[in-house]
């Protein structure tokens, strides 16, 4: 019998944004790029903090055979935990300008789309694992309007779309302690390593039988 494809999770981090030269989002998934998980093997990738630039990215390798699942990371800075975003709502309305210096405002992610698209990973099993392991993380009931709210939704859209059976979610990481020390203010921050434990353990429920 010939084996079938090697079942893999693409895992997708940022860019550098706002004026800052490191993105944990970015970091965690380079570190994490070509891991093996149970029977699937990571995939990562860095996208571009501009809209139609990360969907290019991301679109070709939904169609890649083999793919389990698509996690999604993201900043949020000012939040102390690491968030397990429930949901992503259709508009883009931006409180800073992307990577092009565009800044939209009241735009569907997806004319003619559905309102939102809920998270299609184990958000209570995963929130109890990463506490077990007395990592902080919370579920959160907002993306934001940024780049991570629409690059959640048309994921979620373009599969469910096409009916398959393949886990997706986003999840926002905190500011790295330097970025703190650079940004010279009272922020949360949380150390590579720690939020690095934390995807793997994300990815981890996601390749057991079933999870995918």
């Amino acid at each position: 019998m010939t084996p079938g494809p090697p079942r893999h999770i693409l895992l997708t981090g940022f860019e550098p944004f706002d004026g800052d030269t490191v993105n944990p989002s970015g970091e965690v998934a380079k570190l994490l790029d070509g891991k093996v998980i149970g029977d699937c093997v990571v995939r990562s990738v860095i996208l571009p903090v501009q809209h139609e630039a990360a969907r290019a990215v991301v679109a070709p390798r939904l169609e890649v055979p083999g793919l389990v699942a698509v996690v999604h990371l993201g900043l949020a800075g000012g939040r102390a935990r690491i968030s397990l975003e429930r949901v992503a709502v259709n508009v883009m309305d931006y409180s800073r300008s992307d990577a092009h210096g565009q800044v939209l405002r009241d735009v569907a992610c997806v004319e003619s789309g559905r309102a939102a698209y809920f998270s299609t990973l184990p958000l209570r099993e995963i929130l109890a694992a990463l506490t077990a392991e007395g990592i902080p993380a919370m579920i959160s009931n907002t993306a934001g309007t940024y780049l991570c709210n629409d690059i959640s939704y048309t994921t979620l859209h373009a599969v469910g779309e096409r009916a398959r059976a393949i886990r997706i979610g986003f999840i926002h990481l905190p500011f790295l302690p330097s970025m703190v020390a650079s940004h010279d203010r009272e922020e949360p921050s949380m150390d590579v390593a720690l939020m690095t434990r934390a995807v793997e353990i994300v990815l981890s429920r996601i390749a057991q039988p079933g999870g995918g």
